[in-house]
């Protein structure tokens, strides 16, 4: 979640050197978030607070070319402004695996396919339609693993959220399948049916993994995690 959205992003702009800068100084700035976080809920013990600097600190000189090379690209930090302050609270409140703090992280991370395409295009670029629906589409797909991973791990005792993720899921998929039928997605590949076969097997994993659960032993993180990468490679694929 933290680097397919910006590949995407830099697949849709098509790659630049103003790429560089910007993947650096957000992979290192993600990274300092997180042990940010990791330091706040500690109640900011002192050994939580060197990787918080180390990463500030990596982050830095990329940040700075960055803002040399494109400037206008400081007007992001309105929409990352309210999400960083929720997740923020999140880890301060030791709420972390909260589910505004699940929201607000994706929704951060999949702002990262906008920024990409800004950092090479102008705002009147014909495309932005285009990077705003695969946007949505990309963010819809990883609030769903919201749902579905609690369902598998911290709420599996809890059948609301697997019946919720079916739902979400199944609904979206069904979207997904009606809009590339009408056209919507014909800029993806094949016409956008990869993209339309990937939510159904977004919708699939949602509605079999629960259920199959029940019958076998509890699936590792790690197994979780595997079928989430691998769907997420795919969801990419499809819509560069």
């Amino acid at each position: 979640m933290m680097a397919i959205p910006i590949v995407i992003g830099i697949g849709i702009a098509g790659p630049a050197p103003v790429h560089i800068p910007l993947t650096l100084a957000w992979l290192a700035a993600f990274m300092a978030f997180q042990a940010g976080s990791v330091w706040l809920k500690s109640r900011r013990k002192a050994r939580f607070r060197t990787p918080v600097l180390t990463y500030a600190a990596i982050a830095v000189p990329p940040g700075l070319v960055l803002l040399v090379m494109r400037p206008e690209l400081l007007w992001w930090g309105i929409p990352f402004a309210p999400l960083v302050t929720i997740a923020i609270w999140a880890a301060w409140t030791r709420n972390d695996r909260g589910l505004a703090n699940d929201i607000a992280t994706i929704l951060a991370t999949s702002l990262m396919i906008p920024v990409a395409f800004h950092a090479v295009h102008p705002p009147d670029d014909a495309s932005w339609p285009w990077v705003w629906i695969v946007t949505a589409v990309v963010a819809a797909a990883f609030l769903g693993t919201i749902p579905h991973v609690k369902a598998l791990i911290r709420e599996r005792t809890n059948p609301a959220y697997a019946r919720f993720s079916i739902g979400y899921h199944t609904a979206l998929a069904a979207a997904i399948v009606i809009l590339t039928a009408l056209g919507v997605f014909e800029r993806a590949l094949l016409g956008g049916w990869v993209l339309a076969l990937t939510w159904i097997l977004l919708a699939a994993r949602a509605y079999w993994m629960p259920r199959h659960q029940q019958q076998v032993a509890l699936y590792t993180p790690i197994q979780i995690g595997v079928v989430e990468l691998v769907l997420s490679v795919l969801l990419a694929v499809s819509v560069l």
